[in-house]
């Protein structure tokens, strides 16, 4: 059975907009663990707990089949998809070497007030992870920073290749910050990006870059391994 919550906290508004808002709803809560992977998604108890037709969710669970978080499975219907260690670490090669790209682009093409919403959301992302449920913002706060730096790239397209990967990969490679101390780390790795994009150092802000996003999906990776072994070890499967 699907948590109440989901239900409870998500409001179908408007013709024609019932689709992405069951969409935006199922994403949030698979990539905030409340939905664990495996989890069955029943069109039928979807569209009674909504309010809705089976049109809009059946919409839904397609648009997040092609993220990459739901797949539908022969005579079983849609359920929540998961990754394992060989798919966190493909993902996050593919997504080091784009953002790379990204972060040199945004650089050379960085402007005074570009800069100024780089150090805006280095700010906001040094602040805002704190309290339960800082682990849950940080994946957008971190967006957020590294997202200012490429957005000055002025390139959509692979923006938007970045952005799939990390839709993808979000739930995963938070699993960092859980480690003491680590988000201190994180806010020096931060730092010294700020610092290469206020130098007008492509290569370096590059460089560091790919160095971050590889070291904390090792990290992550890790810790996921961590918490497969202990949740085998408590089950005995």
């Amino acid at each position: 059975m699907l948590p109440a919550s989901l239900f409870a906290s998500t409001e179908i508004t408007g013709h024609g907009t019932a689709s992405e808002t069951i969409c935006d709803a199922l994403r949030r809560a698979i990539l905030e663990d409340q939905i664990q992977p495996g989890q069955p998604l029943p069109q039928s108890e979807l569209a009674s707990g909504f309010g809705v037709s089976i049109i809009p969710v059946r919409e839904a669970l397609k648009h997040l089949e092609a993220e990459g978080l739901v797949t539908f499975m022969p005579n079983k219907g849609a359920m929540v998809i998961g990754m394992n260690e060989a798919d966190i670490l493909e993902y996050s090669q593919i997504r080091a070497i784009l953002e790379e790209r990204a972060a040199a682009e945004g650089v050379r093409n960085m402007t005074r007030v570009d800069f100024a919403r780089v150090e805006d959301a280095y700010e906001a992302f040094v602040e805002g992870v704190h309290g339960p449920s800082g682990r849950i913002r940080s994946g957008a706060l971190n967006r957020a920073f590294h997202n200012s730096i490429y957005a000055s790239a002025r390139s959509p397209r692979l923006l938007e290749m970045i952005e799939d990967l990390h839709v993808r990969l979000d739930r995963y490679i938070r699993g960092h910050l859980v480690i003491e101390g680590r988000k201190d780390i994180t806010d020096l790795e931060h730092k010294a990006i700020l610092d290469a994009c206020r130098n007008r150092d492509a290569d370096l802000c590059a460089k560091l870059t790919r160095a971050h996003i590889l070291e904390a999906a090792a990290i992550s990776i890790d810790v996921f391994r961590s918490r497969k072994a202990a949740k085998t070890a408590a089950t005995g499967t």
